[in-house]
């Protein structure tokens, strides 16, 4: 405590000493010149200057015990009596001497915000977001406190510390020195001296869905700061927040079932697009608007379109889409369309990838990944043409022109047409050419048929009793 007692009287140097009054905190230790004594019995000390044997002149000084815990700002009244040892029996020994000390115990000052300091995060984050960031990911958790009796702290970061880091700041931008050691955190501190400390989420952040990351810094004065007033150590708690992505749900016309397989013939043909049968229409409550592309070099002969319901939309953009069953007119989906005039291969499979991606508009913590999905039409194999009993290519000819002239009757060339094929056994049939003395008759077997048209013919020999037709070639009378 800095206090010592080192008296006597020419007549008694040996000298018994006691400590009275508010003692629980501290303690007499005895002392030859500067170290303690190897005895440290507080009776029959010698103390005298003139003390001929080396270590003899020796005297009691005053200490806190380790670990006492006075209340700050308490003064602790203590009494120190000297008396002279039994030893002393000159007659002008003196009567005990008594000596009042007082302790004062400082208040220590508090932790103070010095206009920086933030405790609550700007969270939740994306764990999506961060584990892309190129840049580390300010949490908006700032540490700027400092108290009367010491301004220069240091500061040190516990808990699941991996992820994230302490970066030392003035103002808005980052510090040097970087330490985080001795660091003046005093918002009158003269020449830009005023420093905090910041959280950060480190770039590429690997955090989890759902996750919350307990921290805890800790702020120790420096110690350079010796005034009595310096605080203990102050500890603070920080949470960080990880959102769970929300999930991709089915706004009602989402359709991952195509309408094929498709005639190779009839996309081939139209003139105008096709639809496929297949639609996404997917969102999360997270996020709304979504941006769709195809991708891994999609057919050229496919298309998306944009619809509102059951009709397209007048916005073709397929960027920035509300799929949302409760926004009513701008709830919008996309289909997927083959081109007019696909040029696709019989018995092939068309895959087609479809990537849906939440617009950059989206900044809820938790938006979803992008969504991937895969789709498969299948291009039919075109069948062949079969004979289905009655078909002849070869004519009865050669005709006479002779006979052919004043024939009465039609005459049978022999030749019938008479094939269907398994993907289509109704045939619509038509004749070209040199048709001004020949027509084609439909046929029941042997027989001319009913009806007689020429369109919607089964030809089948399948078919049930005496429905399948086929046509024959006659001259007519």
């Amino acid at each position: 405590t800095g206090l010592a007692f080192h008296r006597n009287s020419d007549a008694c140097k040996r000298i018994d000493v006691a400590l009275s009054g508010d003692v629980s905190h501290v303690e007499l230790r005895r002392y030859a010149g500067a170290t303690e004594a190897g005895s440290q019995a507080l009776s029959d000390i010698t103390m005298d200057d003139d003390a001929t044997q080396s270590g003899s002149n020796q005297h009691v000084r005053l200490f806190f015990k380790s670990g006492a815990a006075p209340a700050g700002g308490s003064v602790l009244n203590v009494t120190i009596v000297a008396t002279p040892n039994a030893a002393c029996t000159d007659a002008r020994t003196p009567a005990p001497l008594t000596v009042g000390w007082n302790l004062t115990i400082a208040t220590t000052s508090p932790w103070v915000n010095q206009g920086s300091d933030v405790a609550t995060s700007n969270g939740p984050y994306s764990a999506l977001t961060l584990a892309v960031a190129a840049q580390r990911t300010d949490t908006g958790i700032a540490f700027h406190r400092s108290a009367l009796g010491c301004r220069q702290i240091d500061v040190a970061l516990s808990g699941e510390t991996s992820q994230v880091e302490l970066i030392r700041y003035q103002d808005s931008n980052a510090a040097t020195p970087t330490a985080l050691s001795n660091i003046t955190m005093h918002s009158t501190a003269t020449g830009n001296n005023d420093h905090h400390v910041k959280l950060f989420l480190k770039a590429r952040a690997a955090v989890t869905q759902g996750d919350v990351l307990d921290l805890t810094i800790v702020a120790t004065p420096n110690s350079s700061c010796t005034d009595a007033r310096t605080p203990a150590p102050l500890t603070v708690s920080w949470n960080l927040t990880i959102a769970t992505a929300a999930a991709w749900t089915n706004q009602g016309s989402d359709d991952s079932t195509s309408d094929g397989p498709f005639s190779p013939l009839v996309l081939q043909g139209a003139t105008d697009r096709t639809a496929a049968g297949l639609a996404f229409h997917q969102s999360s409550t997270a996020c709304r608007q979504i941006d769709v592309s195809l991708v891994n070099n999609p057919p050229s002969y496919v298309e998306l379109v944009r619809y509102q319901g059951s009709s397209a939309s007048a916005s073709t953009g397929l960027s920035n889409i509300t799929m949302d069953s409760g926004e009513g007119t701008n709830n919008h989906h996309v289909r997927l369309f083959f081109k007019a005039q696909a040029a696709v291969t019989g018995g092939s499979t068309v895959s087609v990838t479809v990537v849906a991606t939440p617009n950059a508009s989206c900044t809820d913590a938790s938006t979803p990944a992008p969504l991937t999905v895969a789709w498969n039409m299948t291009i039919a194999e075109t069948s062949g043409w079969v004979n289905q009993g009655s078909d002849v290519a070869a004519s009865n000819g050669p005709y006479s022109a002779l006979t052919l002239a004043v024939a009465a009757q039609r005459i049978d060339t022999g030749l019938a047409f008479h094939r269907s094929a398994e993907g289509c056994r109704q045939i619509d049939v038509a004749l070209s050419g040199d048709t001004g003395q020949v027509e084609l008759i439909r046929y029941a077997g042997s027989d001319a048929a009913t009806p007689a048209s020429l369109s919607n013919i089964t030809m089948h020999s399948g078919a049930s009793a005496g429905h399948d037709h086929h046509v024959k070639l006659r001259a007519p009378p």
